[in-house]
């Protein structure tokens, strides 16, 4: 990148100038708060095979099986998946169709404030292309090109972005194992 013929740019072009500078810390805004969901996500991201072996292991076994499920009610996954298990024990009186029904919505309930972090990030990413493709306009393209505010950086952060939508989709799917694993053991799972 070259750095000298961003300030350049901004000193020459007037307010196209200034809004270079507000496009430069709305990306720079957006990177951030794309690493920070990113490590988010991986305070979530418990060893899913270990977490559930060990459920199913706790509740298909006939000796030891007690104290396996005592381990279980205090050992530590992740935050999710804990509260998960937390809630299974907490309604363990009640039918199981209402336990997968909690267990269910304490799984939704623990995704979203995720899903909507990754969607106003999403409406961020549009609003600076839409900005950014205004200034291409008055601008031109080809003088954008190799500076901080290159539109390309851009689609390298929603490739990321999409990446993340992935791990999301994943944690779903694993705590959904989780709840299969505490309501319907099986051992071929």
């Amino acid at each position: 990148m070259d750095l000298s013929r961003f300030l350049d740019l901004v000193r020459s072009a007037g307010w196209q100038g200034m809004a270079l500078w507000l496009v430069l810390a709305a990306q720079a805004v957006m990177w951030v708060l794309l690493v920070r969901l990113h490590f988010a996500l991986r305070r979530e991201d418990a060893p899913w095979e270990e977490c559930v072996g060990k459920i199913r292991s706790a509740f298909l076994r006939k000796l030891n099986g007690e104290e396996e499920i005592a381990e279980l009610k205090v050992h530590h996954y992740a935050p999710l998946v804990d509260k998960v298990i937390a809630l299974h024990f907490q309604e363990q009186k009640s039918e199981a169709f209402a336990r997968w029904l909690l267990t269910r919505w304490k799984i939704k309930e623990g995704l979203r404030p995720y899903w909507i972090r990754w969607g106003h990030l999403l409406i961020g990413f549009g609003v600076v292309v839409w900005f950014l493709y205004g200034l291409q306009i008055d601008l031109g393209s080809a003088v954008l090109k190799r500076t901080p505010c290159d539109p390309r950086l851009l689609w390298v952060w929603l490739g990321y972005a999409m990446v993340i939508a992935w791990k999301l989709v994943r944690l779903q799917g694993n705590l959904e194992r989780v709840q299969r694993s505490l309501l319907f053991p099986r051992k071929d799972e």
